[in-house]
């Protein structure tokens, strides 16, 4: 539980430093670019190198990934029973933030050593985002399905270039002989991994923002999603990672860890410009449902062993 307390006192700071306009959002953005398009994608390079493949472990991916469209198709059958009008609702049932929260979260409790097994657990979610929600999204912005964007987003987003440039690297490294400069290489990534998490926590921080219109949708939604999930969670934990694949403990961790975190951030990235009720119901939902991860988590590494 304590190991969370230096993440968050980093998102705590970021809180401080919005409050007291010490930084513009201009360097804001700046901070968060140098995240997505270099520290991230280092981490996550780190993360996918160190991933033990076993065919028998894609029936982990695949539940993963049918759980996040499930939570979809709840939202869109729970939408109307809950009064929650917004299209934005069912999309925000499914998919996890784990680039720029959960692998921060994982690090500081379970280390860095464990990241490949984390990573494992996140390919399905991350499958499902790039596939599945962002084709949602992107029809509910434009009206339309469209293919190219889709593929054009996945094919050159830095995170999916590292994460299967890990994998490659976790299949053939072993035939590789030691040298001095994919030495030098590896510590270079690992310099820039290291950047992730204190700059991931500040701009965070820096980007909490809670109106008190909007609260009763924000906290439905909340509700809705981690109750199910931690349900979802622990049947998976028992019936597949520890009753038919036999995985070790560290991976019902992983899962737990990832479904207690909140919608992917890029939800808001897909939105139109003058969609504003429903940006500041998704904008309110995520930054609740940020403070509100950091909490379970700490409770979870607790009680959950």
């Amino acid at each position: 539980m304590w190991s969370i307390l230096p993440i968050l006192l980093l998102f705590v700071l970021g809180f401080i430093l919005q409050k007291s306009k010490s930084f513009s959002e201009a360097t804001i953005a700046g901070i968060k670019r140098i995240v997505s398009d270099l520290a991230l994608p280092a981490l996550m390079f780190q993360a996918f190198s160190n991933v033990e493949l076993e065919s028998r472990y894609l029936l982990l991916v695949v539940t993963i990934f049918a759980v996040c469209l499930v939570m979809v198709l709840l939202g869109k059958a729970l939408a109307k029973p809950l009064g929650m009008k917004s299209p934005y609702f069912p999309l925000m049932m499914g998919g996890f933030e784990m680039g720029m929260l959960g692998y921060a979260l994982f690090i500081s409790v379970y280390g860095a050593e464990n990241l490949g097994k984390l990573a494992l657990v996140d390919l399905g979610q991350v499958l499902f985002v790039f596939f599945v929600l962002m084709a949602f999204l992107i029809k509910e912005r434009d009206g339309v399905h469209n293919t190219k964007v889709l593929l054009r987003q996945f094919l050159t987003s830095p995170v999916i270039i590292a994460i299967f440039a890990g994998i490659l690297v976790s299949l053939y490294a072993k035939n590789v002989p030691p040298n001095p400069l994919f030495t030098a290489l590896g510590e270079f990534i690992s310099l820039l991994a290291n950047l992730t998490v204190p700059l991931i926590a500040i701009s965070i921080g820096y980007g909490i923002h809670i109106k008190g219109e909007g609260m009763a949708k924000a906290f439905t939604t909340i509700l809705v999603r981690k109750v199910l999930l931690i349900i979802l969670a622990l049947l998976i934990n028992h019936f597949l990672v520890d009753g038919l694949l036999g995985m070790s403990a560290i991976y019902r961790y992983a899962v737990l860890l990832m479904f207690l975190t909140p919608p992917p951030f890029i939800i808001t990235i897909f939105m139109r410009s003058d969609d504003k009720e429903n940006a500041d119901y998704v904008d309110n939902t995520l930054s609740m449902d940020t403070l509100v991860s950091i909490i379970l988590v700490m409770v979870a590494t607790t009680v959950y062993i």
